[in-house]
Parts: structure tokens; C-alpha cells; sequence
């Protein structure tokens, strides 16, 4: 009868060298990166959140209002809450797709927020900075009586965007 022979352990690997195991727990360095993003995010989400429902109790309060006198304010009020918001989420955007990059690249994630390289983050932040400098410059147009500067600063803005 054929004894069974006995099976071969595993050939050990060879250990690292110590810059290749640097770099590579390094990249959990980049999770506090990106909790402090998420943690940004969470409170300009929270900060929007409280502007625009503080804007409608103040709007739905004011006796002023009733005659629409503040509407313009709560147009205005509005419209920074929302901007405050969408960076919130650009910002969570980020701080997902770091997290993919560097940490986690399984991540499940929808499509769409779906990070492949560090340009993909560096286009949505570029994009973030095109909003807010159009609604800076919306803020400043509802708010303008009519004095000169408007312009300038509307070509300043435009050539940044540019």
C-alpha cells in the first residue's frame, strides 16, 4: 500500500523591505485626511441645514414679511444655504473617493461617485470652486443698489472661472 506522503508547508515569503512596508501603511495615514473632509462636510451640511430652515422661521415669523418685504433676504438666504450644502457634498464626494483611492478601493459606491485617479477628485473640487465663485457673484448682483464696481468684480470672477 502507497503511504500517503506528507504535505509540503508553504513556502514563506519573503519579508518586505521596510520602505515598501512604510509606504504601504502610510496610506492609512490618508483616513485621517479624510475623516477630517467628512467631518467638514457633515458640519457645513449641518450649518446649510439650520441656515435655511433659520431663514423660513424668520421669513414665516417677521411680521414685516407678510407684506413680502424680506423676500429678497429669503431668496438670498436661500441661495448661500443651498451653496453651503452643495460644497457639503463635493466635500463628501472627496473624502469618499480618498477613501477609495488610498484605503478601501472596493468600496461600494454608486456609479457616480465612483473615483478612478486623484484628477477626478481635483476636477470636482475645480468644479466646486467655479459654483461658489457664481454664486458669490449672484450674492453680489441681488444685493447691488446700483453703485459702480459690479462689473469688475463680475470680469475678476470671470477670469478665475476662465
Amino acid at each position: 500500500m502507497d503511504e500517503p506522503t506528507p504535505a509540503m508547508p508553504p513556502a514563506a515569503e519573503p519579508p518586505k523591505p521596510l520602505l515598501a512596508r512604510v509606504f504601504g501603511a502610510t496610506r492609512y495615514i490618508m483616513a485621517l485626511a479624510v475623516l477630517g473632509i467628512f467631518v467638514g462636510s457633515v458640519a457645513l451640511l449641518l450649518s446649510g441645514a439650520f441656515d435655511i430652515f433659520a431663514a423660513v422661521w424668520h421669513q414665516l415669523t417677521d411680521a414685516a414679511s407678510a407684506a413680502g418685504a424680506n423676500r429678497g433676504d429669503l431668496r438670498l438666504h436661500m441661495i448661500e444655504a443651498v451653496d453651503t450644502i452643495l460644497v457639503a457634498t463635493v466635500l463628501f464626494v472627496i473624502a469618499a473617493g480618498l477613501y477609495q483611492l488610498f484605503v478601501h478601493p472596493a468600496l461600494n459606491l454608486p456609479p457616480w461617485m465612483q473615483t478612478d485617479s486623484v484628477d477626478d477628485l481635483e476636477l470636482r473640487l475645480a468644479g466646486m470652486v467655479v459654483t461658489i465663485l457664481s454664486v458669490i457673484f449672484l450674492t453680489a448682483a441681488l444685493e447691488w443698489e446700483g453703485e459702480g464696481g459690479l462689473l469688475g468684480f463680475g470680469l475678476a470672477i470671470a477670469s478665475v472661472i476662465a
